[in-house]
């Protein structure tokens, strides 16, 4: 489920542009199959997620939880609307899910690899 947000708006009404300037992503996505699954926030840097509405928590690179648990019950077939407060990485556009909780695997961790 890879989603390509779009800049929706940035805090106090200035650019997202700009570096270290909160910006507020939104996108959507179409389901086959309604399920559990967890958003792969290991490329964000620190926010707030919500999924149709539902605010989801709160994450941050430092770890140690680099996923976000989307219960299958906030999900539908049709349209879902995904909503991204981002605080730090503010280029970031793209969000994808996985099957399986990430934990202490940051991308510091990665980078060598």
């Amino acid at each position: 489920m890879p989603a390509a947000l779009s800049k929706a708006g940035s805090a106090a009404g200035v650019s997202g542009s700009e570096a270290g300037v909160p910006v507020i992503r939104s996108g959507s996505f179409d389901l086959v199959q309604v399920a559990d699954t967890y958003l792969d926030m290991r490329n964000w840097g620190k926010g707030v997620v919500w999924v149709n509405g539902h605010n989801l928590g709160r994450y941050w690179s430092v770890g140690p939880q680099q996923t976000i648990y989307v219960p299958g019950e906030w999900l539908k077939k049709e349209k879902n609307e995904i909503t991204v407060l981002e605080l730090i990485k503010t280029e970031q556009t793209t969000l994808s899910s996985v099957d399986k909780a990430v934990l202490n695997d940051t991308p510091q961790q990665n980078a060598g690899q």
